[in-house]
């Protein structure tokens, strides 16, 4: 009796199994990883995407996308970790936070898909009216990269300290930028230090080779307003002029032992701002907001030094993107997958709200060709002026040169030239600025050298 009843359970339980295989079958998950840049807002961002994307549950090659987000390393530098990752066999499928002298390095490596033909990278030129904005982004005639963000960068100067030494606006030519430094000079003992302005500029990184990309924002800015907007490099030769170059130096050397260098972070939220200039960083205008600072009383943005009046002020155009790595870790799935988070997010549904909450959460502009006269931007425009403040540098912005070996040429301009230049620059009063032709030159030899470099 007891074996039949068991025959019957056994015959039941296999009758169940048979039927439940006739129901439709769960299709399998595909995980996709996104590295976000190493910051706790743009990986906030992205995760809130990732999130809001998987429960789409969109299928892929019969397969269940689930995008996982996490932020890329960032020591010594975020490419440095991509490059590992790459070597490990543990690099994602897609990422940002790549600008156009990286990607470069990453197309020439072969390591990154190549996608101007593709129809849905196409799509998302058309969805956020990027057709033109795209075109410095070529690299050897194709495009390897979604450009994300733009930050003209700019001065950004100690309203107070400007007006206690007599100035209401910040200085656009050389000869009003050294009045400011004697003013400054002037009074460093009296008006400055009665409001706690100690020095005239916040920059550590003058003194770190291993700080590369900070070259961008001391020097390339600085160097293409001398130069008319000159490249550093052209093709394989270093384009660099050599005495736009030494005026470069010595727009930093003009400042001396006035030049802070030790870390004060965040140096613009504090009581008492003891800077009168910084180089301005825009991922902190909500972060300022918060700590209740506001643009055009605490601090204002201002224009690249012009040697001459009427000269054009150009600046650095930190931007960056997003890109799809092509590596033998990375299966097809994954890689269409990533293409279909991606396509989602800037949608013709979702890419001016994705980029309206990319505003709000960073405060970088995204690469829009529409943003003065897209409805979706208006609001965030009244509500933080300093946006307003920071567009108008947009026009003149250059980007990163796009070659190669930009690590190596950058990290031979500080070494071989500016960290030298800034021992004497340091031990030297403000407007006595110390001669930076040999230091130039040095320079200029070392990045030839480490360029490979004509």
């Amino acid at each position: 009796m007891k074996k039949k009843l068991v025959a019957l359970v056994l015959t039941a339980v296999m009758a169940a199994s048979v039927f439940a295989g006739c129901g439709k079958k769960e299709a399998a998950v595909q995980v996709v990883d996104f590295w976000s840049a190493p910051n706790q807002g743009q990986y906030d961002y992205w995760t809130a995407k990732a999130e809001a994307f998987n429960e789409t549950k969109t299928e892929v090659n019969g397969k269940v996308i689930e995008v996982q987000v996490q932020q890329m390393p960032e020591t010594p530098s975020s490419e440095a970790g991509i490059q590992t990752a790459i070597s490990t066999d543990t690099v994602p499928a897609v990422s940002e936070n790549i600008n156009i002298g990286f990607a470069a390095t990453l197309a020439q490596s072969g390591v990154v898909y190549d996608i101007q033909d593709e129809d849905w990278y196409k799509q998302i030129l058309a969805n956020r009216a990027m057709e033109t904005a795209v075109e410095g982004w070529k690299i050897d005639g194709k495009q390897y990269v979604i450009p994300l963000y733009i930050n003209p960068m700019a001065f950004q100067w100690n309203v107070k300290a400007l007006e206690a030494l007599g100035f209401d606006a910040p200085p656009a030519t050389q000869a009003e930028y050294e009045a400011v430094i004697a003013a400054f000079v002037a009074e460093k003992d009296g008006k400055m230090k009665d409001i706690g302005v100690t020095h005239t500029f916040y920059r550590p990184s003058l003194i770190r080779a291993d700080q590369w990309w900070e070259r961008w924002y001391d020097f390339q800015m600085v160097y293409q307003s001398y130069n008319g907007g000159g490249d550093w490099v052209t093709g394989n030769t270093l384009s660099l002029d050599e005495e736009s170059t030494k005026k470069a130096f010595e727009f930093i050397g003009v400042l001396g032992n006035s030049i802070m260098t030790g870390e004060i972070t965040p140096l613009w939220t504090l009581d008492q701002v003891p800077v009168l200039f910084t180089i301005n960083a825009p991922w902190e205008i909500s972060q300022l907001k918060e700590a209740g600072k506001e643009y055009g009383v605490d601090y204002v943005y201002g224009p690249t030094i012009v040697e001459n009046a009427g000269d054009t002020a150009y600046s650095y155009a930190d931007s960056k993107g997003i890109v799809f790595y092509k590596h033998d870790s990375i299966s097809q799935d994954e890689h269409d997958g990533a293409v279909a988070f991606v396509s989602w997010v800037y949608s013709a549904e979702n890419s001016a709200e994705a980029d309206l909450e990319w505003l709000n959460v960073t405060s970088m502009m995204p690469v829009r060709g529409d943003i003065a006269e897209n409805e979706t931007f208006a609001a965030i425009m009244e509500e933080l002026p300093a946006l307003k403040g920071l567009a108008e540098y947009i026009p003149n912005a250059v980007p990163s040169m796009a070659h190669d070996k930009m690590t190596e040429i950058q990290t031979a301009l500080t070494e071989a030239g500016l960290a030298p230049y800034m021992e004497e620059v340091l031990n030297a009063e403000p407007l006595n600025t110390p001669d930076a032709a040999p230091y130039v030159e040095a320079a200029m030899s070392a990045m030839k050298t480490a360029g490979e470099l004509e």
